[in-house]
């Protein structure tokens, strides 16, 4: 198993100055260094190398999550526009494979998972089991008015055709599922 990173064992003072350097992308791995020194009382606590790696896996993750939020506002756009479309169905399939890649990676973390990721992790379940609800029961809304419809429709056409008001109403009922 991999030895935990310096800079993750650094102050959390200046492990959030070493994050917001590097997030800024101006300063460079010696300038981190110095500024980490000033900071430290003349004494840098971590190599340029742990910095260099560090800074190389805060890049990457950095640009991971900049091409997932362009995905996902290519899908919101497209999920704006179709609400009932193939898209609306797929958002909650991904965020539950998201959610399940998230907790297999919890589970091989050398630490413990906190309390606070545990409780996100468990919300956004519970958001997605009723986000299932909400999609099934808009479905449910969307064919019983698409029954009615139709079911006017028939009337409509039956009695165009001569048939009784009575008989009428027994094709609107079996279209509708009432028995």
């Amino acid at each position: 198993m991999a030895r935990k990173s310096s800079i993750k064992q650094l102050d959390p003072r200046l492990r959030e100055a070493v994050d917001t350097l590097i997030r800024d992308g101006r300063a460079t791995l010696d300038e981190i260094i110095a500024h980490l020194a000033q900071l430290n009382g003349g004494q840098a606590p971590v190599s340029r190398s742990a910095l260099g790696r560090y800074a190389q896996q805060a890049t990457a993750q950095m640009e991971r999550y900049r091409e997932a939020q362009e995905v996902a506002k290519v899908w919101v756009d497209k999920f704006e526009s179709e609400p009932n479309g193939d898209v609306a169905r797929l958002l909650p399939e991904m965020l539950r494979s998201v959610a399940f890649q998230t907790l297999g990676a919890l589970s091989e973390r050398e630490e413990m998972a906190g309390a606070e990721e545990v409780m996100l992790l468990a919300k956004a379940m519970k958001d997605l089991a009723s986000t299932d609800k909400l999609t099934t029961e808009r479905i449910l809304r969307i064919r019983q008015e698409t029954a009615k419809v139709a079911a006017v429709e028939a009337v409509r056409e039956a009695k165009a055709q001569g048939l009784s008001d009575e008989a009428a109403e027994v094709i609107r009922q079996k279209i509708l599922g009432v028995v």
